[in-house]
């Protein structure tokens, strides 16, 4: 008896790697707001969470402000962004064979769900999935909530997982109380502290 039905995947930094099109987002907000650039290492702090929040955080805006800079980010984001997404090598393969076996799959993302849902087509991964939940319009989603609205329509906590490359993913899953599998490759973990450093390492925990 398997110890999962149902997979739930973060998308950036675990299924599609999303980074440049999100560093360009923050740029193309940064010139339409008059921010100043941040660095490096700022930057790479909006690969995961909610940019609403990382507006806040890094630029000081209060939630006006950081609401237009989100507005900015979401409409490079639309634009051209989701063109500049690659799915992982082995994503694909390892998508096709769980469905094969009779998993449900999902998507639970903090990106916009029609950003994530064109994103997924684009990549040709969209059949894969049996449910793509994302982000509100208002930005009050938190991931546990997504994961919730996903286990609600189908399955059961004691039998989901979700695969995530970073703190938020963990946190959202304990406080969804689903297990979590970490990974790697993407954008948060480092080499060691997540348990699966090729999409095709997802096999021997799920099965």
């Amino acid at each position: 008896m398997r110890k999962y039905d149902l997979i739930l995947f973060d998308l950036d930094g675990t299924l599609i790697d999303t980074s440049q099109g999100i560093f360009h987002s923050v740029r193309y907000a940064e010139k339409k707001m008059g921010l100043p650039p941040a660095d490096a290492e700022a930057l790479r702090l909006f690969l995961g969470p909610p940019p609403t929040a990382m507006y806040k955080k890094i630029y000081g805006l209060d939630d006006a402000a950081a609401q237009k800079a989100t507005s900015y980010h979401r409409e490079y984001g639309k634009a051209k962004a989701v063109y500049e997404a690659v799915p992982y090598a082995g994503i694909e393969l390892l998508l096709k064979g769980l469905r094969e076996k009779g998993y449900r799959l999902a998507v639970a993302t903090l990106k916009r769900q029609d950003i994530a849902e064109e994103i997924l087509e684009l990549c040709g991964l969209e059949r894969y999935f049996h449910e793509i939940a994302g982000m509100d319009e208002g930005e009050t989603y938190t991931k546990a909530r997504i994961i919730e609205r996903i286990i609600g329509q189908l399955g059961e906590k004691t039998s989901s997982i979700i695969v995530g490359d970073t703190v938020y993913d963990e946190a959202g899953a304990k406080e969804a109380g689903i297990a979590f599998l970490g990974v790697s490759y993407g954008f948060g973990f480092r080499e060691g502290e997540g348990l699966c450093a090729c999409p095709l390492d997802i096999w021997k925990y799920i099965e």
